[in-house]
């Protein structure tokens, strides 16, 4: 992990902690306002904070799975960031299930229309880089995400099941 890795994350709970504050202040703090906080701050400080001071090599990246030849260019870094893409979007896409009721479809679409927002105001914002990759990651990880929340619910509905008591039948001896 960089330094500017550790930075977002500092800035992320920094900012959760201000939003949060307001939220406990007016007591109208929920776990799930509070997930959705946290999980906002911490995506948007790992998306555009801390400011890059050198510029890019290029603004925009176009050529889908470009970081495959990263990857054997630059060594380890491209594949981290890459995983850490699809990470990213992995709260979104179980946010989605749980809370949302969702599809998988539309959980997929909803991830990558974030995902684009994001990568559209990177065009906007200093030094940042529009990736069609984050696209792609940031979309699979929102279903990633989708999918582990919808295994969570099944194997706890399953444990759930299990460990009722069996009764026998009425009328039955």
């Amino acid at each position: 992990m960089t330094n500017a890795h550790l930075a977002s994350i500092q800035w992320g709970l920094f900012l959760s902690v201000v939003f949060l504050l307001p939220q406990l202040f007016f007591r109208q703090l929920t776990f799930r306002g509070a997930t959705i906080t946290v999980y906002a701050s911490m995506l948007f400080a790992a998306t555009f904070l801390p400011m890059q001071t050198v510029p890019p090599r290029q603004a925009v990246q176009l050529v889908p799975f470009q970081w495959i030849a990263d990857t054997f260019r630059d060594g380890r870094i491209a594949f981290d960031l890459m995983t850490l893409n699809v990470l990213l979007f992995v709260p979104l896409g179980a946010m989605l299930m749980f809370w949302g009721r969702r599809t998988i479809g539309q959980a997929a679409l909803i991830g990558y229309g974030v995902s684009l927002l994001i990568e559209g105001s990177q065009l906007l914002w200093a030094n940042r880089i529009f990736d069609v990759d984050d696209l792609i990651a940031n979309t699979a990880g929102t279903a990633l995400g989708w999918l582990s929340a919808l295994a969570a619910v099944k194997v706890w509905a399953r444990v759930k099941t299990a460990a009722l008591p069996q009764r026998p039948f009425a009328g039955v001896r």
